[in-house]
């Protein structure tokens, strides 16, 4: 995530931090604004606070669990953006065919497949902007 930051104040984008407390000191010095939580749990809500769209980049487990609660809650009208995942250079494939495998079986209807996006390119990323 640093060097999204980074990119992101060169660029002069506000870049806003959600961090739980138990991580102070690893946050990035060059945040326009820090939001402290007491729990992850938290942290993932405060996120989601207030934006009509997810975006996930390639990333960690952390991410993986951000990008599965948000989708299982829009799934279930409890957040009403989209969920988008950048599947740059296929990092999110397997994730991708693990939902395609639950249609597949009938454990997921493809409504609500459709909920959750991985465009591949920024070019197919920025049509969901």
């Amino acid at each position: 995530m640093g060097h999204v930051v980074d990119e992101a104040l060169q660029h002069g984008v506000r870049v806003i931090g959600v961090i739980p407390r138990f991580m102070k000191g690893f946050e990035h010095s060059g945040l326009t604004e820090c939001i402290w939580t007491e729990r992850m749990s938290e942290r993932k809500d405060a996120m989601r606070e207030g934006t009509d769209l997810a975006i996930a980049l390639p990333g960690g487990i952390g991410t993986l669990d951000e990008v599965a609660e948000t989708y299982c809650l829009a799934k279930i009208g409890r957040y009403p953006g989209r969920v988008i995942v950048f599947n740059m250079n296929g990092f999110y494939d397997p994730f991708k065919l693990q939902l395609n495998l639950y249609v597949e079986r009938g454990m997921m209807d493809a409504a609500s497949r459709a909920l959750i996006q991985f465009p591949e390119t920024v070019e197919e990323l920025k049509k969901y902007l």
